[in-house]
């Protein structure tokens, strides 16, 4: 007889996963529902949930926050300016400290606190923030955001029964630029003003041609002592049906040469009187950074402005400069109020 031993192996089948080690997620409180042309606020609409558990090695010293836009904000008919909508911080949650035993709160995260319009490039929420996720146990942030829709007469063409559907991307970056999370985040919104269309404002600024070149020239010893002015004549127009704000600014802060030797822009003093009244309405040091120059009520006609460029007198700045042509472009800007 012969014995026939029968084996049974049994393979046991060791599946190893390892586990995400940060995490985002998001979550809304409904769909967005404007209902006037003044806009819309919904208040603590977005939740944007961060979790992160044995980060270590991730390089997560210093981490980025963002979200895009992800295609077309569409009702299937139309596509929505997705640079017309705004996230603003509200407030956020954590489980604890960090493992450096530190709560996070919206400075040491770094949060973004102005309101930040969506884009279809990267716009942040956190962005090098120093708060330190370098941890190995599990740690979790909410953040809220209010969402705007902005107001204004240009709603009339997205009004409709149909939804749009707001698509976006978030991402979770090391200090590397390394995306260690993504999650995509859709909800709807609908527009559907039931007030009246807004008048907008008309408003206009016009620089005289005889005022887009100016010349200040130093021509004598007396000059340098004295300082030199230029005088323009109704230089600035402008028309308004609201009150409005001008400013000015430089390109830079610095008259330039062809030679490339500098001058600094704030070596200029521009005085701005109303033609008129030869009230003074305004004076500033030129600068790269935009400055208030002069504001005004609404006028239904033009209302003329005189320029007036000037340097001070005794400026060391110009002692001892080779005698070159300085120039720079200076802006005028016009704001409705």
């Amino acid at each position: 007889m012969i014995n026939k031993a029968f084996f049974l192996i049994f393979l046991w089948g060791v599946c190893f996963v390892n586990a995400q080690e940060v995490k985002v997620s998001a979550w809304d409180n409904g769909w967005a529902g404007l209902t006037s042309y003044n806009g819309l606020t919904s208040y603590n609409h977005s939740t944007v949930f961060l979790e992160v558990q044995n980060s270590q090695g991730n390089q997560m010293q210093d981490w980025y926050l963002s979200f895009r836009v992800d295609g077309n904000i569409s009702n299937g008919y139309k596509n929505f300016p997705p640079y017309k909508l705004k996230y603003q911080y509200s407030y956020l949650v954590a489980n604890g400290p960090n493992e450096d035993n530190i709560y996070p709160t919206a400075d040491n995260i770094g949060l973004v606190k102005t309101p930040i319009p969506f884009l279809n490039a990267y716009s942040y929420w956190v962005y090098n923030s120093p708060y330190n996720l370098q941890i190995k146990y599990y740690f979790s942030i909410k953040f809220f955001y209010h969402l705007f829709i902005e107001g204004g007469a240009y709603l009339k063409d997205y009004v409709s029964y149909y939804n749009y559907r707001v698509n976006l991307i978030i991402e979770v970056r090391n200090r590397k630029g390394e995306i260690k999370a993504t999650a995509p985040f859709s909800y709807w919104m609908q527009i559907l003003p039931t007030d009246n269309l807004p008048v907008e404002p008309k408003y206009g600024m016009q620089l005289n041609a005889s005022a887009k070149n100016v010349w200040l020239e130093f021509k004598s010893a007396n000059d340098y002592a004295n300082g030199v002015s230029k005088s323009y004549p109704n230089a600035l127009s402008t028309y308004s049906s609201t009150p409005y704000e001008v400013r000015v600014n430089a390109l830079s802060n610095n008259l330039t040469s062809a030679s490339n030797k500098i001058l600094p822009i704030n070596t200029v003093k521009l005085m701005i009187k109303e033609n008129a009244t030869q009230r003074t309405m305004g004076e500033v040091y030129l600068s790269s950074a935009q400055q208030k120059l002069f504001s005004n009520t609404d006028h239904a006609g033009n209302k003329f402005f005189d320029a007036i460029y000037s340097t001070k007198p005794g400026d060391t700045n110009f002692f001892d400069k080779d005698y070159e042509q300085y120039s720079e472009t200076v802006f005028f800007t016009m704001i409705p109020q």
